[in-house]
């Protein structure tokens, strides 16, 4: 097997996994997303430890935490990958993957203006159109819910704020990631001697603490694949592989979970689509 056809095996699954990861998190019956989100973070920690142990790399985590500024970015960085996993875990919870979806089909075009504004990354015209039609789309969703999507604009920012910083830190991801989860475990063990004391506890020997158990590997699972797939593909291959997780999403959402895609959200999504073909065909005339 090519090594291209290796790395569109690995990307599929990865971004197929992530497309899943709802009905993952349905299945953890009657917990809280607070307690589901501490226990992530604790077995993600676990899972890295060993991993990195393994691999003989721990030494890097010693190197770059005895930089003051790394580590606060770190800290910055573990706080919003954190919030971005347990509002994605909140909104799971109370049924509105479809706003999630829309969320994650946001995300890129916020990168590009985060990109931008900080970077002082160059946009296109195509860029600024695309742009302006989320904007319009989120406009849809306001008028339809008269209020802010918060699940659908809070998502793809924490992820893009979370992309921005670890782009100026330039950290390895593992590495990284590890240091993330390690910095915010004392937030994530607290919580846990909390419910325990309240009684609140959910994590028992049945199917619940099992899944919550696995939390982290399913958390750390698509990332070695995320990583495997990188080095075999272009990037923007990859790029536009990554669509699949919300589309997957979405027909979760309204095939198996029955949640409603009435006129609005429709319309919403078309835009989304429209915006990203309109901004992807920008980059590919770009690269010619």
């Amino acid at each position: 097997m090519s090594k291209r056809n290796e790395g569109l095996i690995l990307a599929f699954l990865t971004f197929f996994l992530w497309g899943v990861f709802p009905v993952y998190f349905k299945f953890i019956d009657g917990v809280g997303a607070a307690q589901v989100l501490a226990h992530r973070i604790v077995w993600s920690f676990a899972l890295l430890f060993g991993f990195l142990w393994f691999s003989d790399k721990l030494s890097n985590v010693r190197r770059l935490l005895r930089v003051r500024k790394v580590a606060l970015n770190l800290l910055l960085t573990g706080c919003l990958i954190s919030s971005n996993w347990g509002i994605f875990i909140y909104a799971v919870n109370e049924g509105r993957i479809l706003e999630t979806s829309l969320g994650y089909f946001i995300n890129p075009l916020f990168s590009i203006l985060l990109g931008a504004i900080f970077l002082r990354e160059r946009l296109s015209i195509n860029a600024k159109i695309a742009a302006l039609i989320v904007a319009v789309a989120i406009g849809v969703q306001i008028y339809a819910l008269g209020e802010l999507p918060l699940i659908s604009l809070v998502l793809p920012a924490s992820f893009a704020l979370y992309g921005l910083v670890r782009k100026k830190v330039s950290v390895p991801s593992f590495e990284g990631l590890f240091i993330e989860t390690s910095l915010v475990l004392p937030f994530a063990l607290a919580y846990l001697v909390y419910v325990c004391v309240s009684g609140a506890n959910a994590f028992k020997f049945d199917l619940n603490g099992a899944l919550l158990f696995f939390s982290g590997f399913v958390t750390i699972a698509p990332l070695l694949l995320f990583t495997a797939a990188a080095r075999r593909l272009p990037l923007s291959t990859v790029g536009f592989m990554q669509y699949l997780s919300p589309s997957i999403s979405m027909l979760i959402a309204v095939f198996i979970y029955g949640e409603s895609l009435d006129f609005y959200k429709l319309l919403s999504f078309i835009l989304i689509w429209a915006s990203l073909a309109l901004a992807g065909l920008g980059s590919i005339r770009k690269k010619k």
